[in-house]
């Protein structure tokens, strides 16, 4: 199978690019830049490219014909789309009709599209979100996110394009990016506390989170590209288990043998007080189950991180 994936040299993208490759399929990158901490994918092919430019798009010249798009490019910041909205609206909204455009004109047959559970409503008394919950985004990066589902609904429908819209919940593991300090909570803490004995939380330590490793978001990813069960069906991708706050920063202290002191600030705009995922339509579709408990994967992350050092 040929698949192209945006943003491929990103956290997300480099570890569903290695995937792919690991199982044998041709694999394309486009994307903005090379990124030093993800994960390198030598038999990938990489062409650089602005999705927030048609013209740049126009200019790729493909040797083979690409079954399946994984769309993984975007702003992917709440708190960065109030600096910023302009920017956010760029990246998530018009770079998604680009590539939509851009599929419809090589004719690929399924077009995959990395979203957020951020899209939905927070509702404190229903806190287990389904599939079909309401969607009432509280940020611009969460509008942004839900604009781009429905363009590419409209558009693949109208094309004969199979879609499915994936809504991630907290993603944390290899390849994340350490430097970034506004994306990615577990990064964030762990990153602090590797650092310094020193955490700040913005917000509540009553928050909770659905933390789901970067291999088990891999493996749904994969098993949706390949099933003939998924056509046309969004699907959220976490562990079904709420994690709050403060047993997060237990376990982190944990991990590291060191008394972490904690200050609790100001709140980002757009943030949940808590939410997790009902995962039965993901089970049921294609038999997905994740593996890697929050103790695991904070090791594993743990690891590598100190390998990258």
């Amino acid at each position: 199978m040929n698949i192209l994936i945006t943003g491929g040299n990103g956290f997300l993208g480099s570890n569903i690019a290695k995937r792919f490759l690991d199982k044998g399929n041709s694999v394309t990158i486009l994307d903005i830049k090379q990124n030093k901490f993800s994960l390198k994918n030598n038999q990938a092919k990489f062409i650089k490219c602005d999705l927030t430019k048609m013209q740049s798009l126009n200019k790729i010249r493909l040797k083979n014909k690409i079954d399946v798009i994984l769309h993984c490019a975007g702003q992917p910041s709440a708190a960065l789309s109030f600096k910023d909205p302009e920017k956010d609206l760029k990246l998530n909204i018009l770079a998604t009709l680009n590539i939509l455009r851009w599929a419809e004109k090589i004719k690929i047959k399924k077009f995959v599209f990395a979203s957020t559970f951020n899209v939905y409503e927070e509702n404190n008394s229903a806190v287990k979100i389904k599939e079909n919950s309401l969607c009432k985004p509280k940020s611009l990066y969460a509008a942004s996110k839900l604009s781009a589902e429905h363009y590419i609904k409209c558009i693949c429908e109208r094309n004969n394009i199979s879609w499915n819209i994936l809504r991630m919940f907290n993603i944390y593991g290899k390849g994340q990016d350490p430097t970034n300090k506004s994306l990615g909570m577990i990064n964030i803490f762990l990153t602090m506390a590797l650092n310094t004995n020193f955490i700040e939380v913005k917000g509540s330590l009553d928050r909770f989170r659905d933390f789901i490793y970067i291999d088990d978001v891999v493996s749904a990813w994969y098993k949706i590209v390949l099933s003939n069960k998924t056509k046309n069906k969004t699907y959220n991708i976490g562990t079904g288990k709420m994690t709050s706050i403060k047993k997060l920063l237990n376990l982190i202290s944990g991990l590291l043998s060191k008394k972490i002191t904690i200050k609790e600030s100001k709140g980002t705009p757009g943030d949940f007080m808590g939410c997790y995922a009902n995962i039965n339509k993901l089970k049921r579709d294609v038999g997905f189950t994740p593996k890697v408990d929050l103790k695991k994967g904070l090791k594993l992350f743990y690891n590598w991180s100190k390998e990258i050092k």
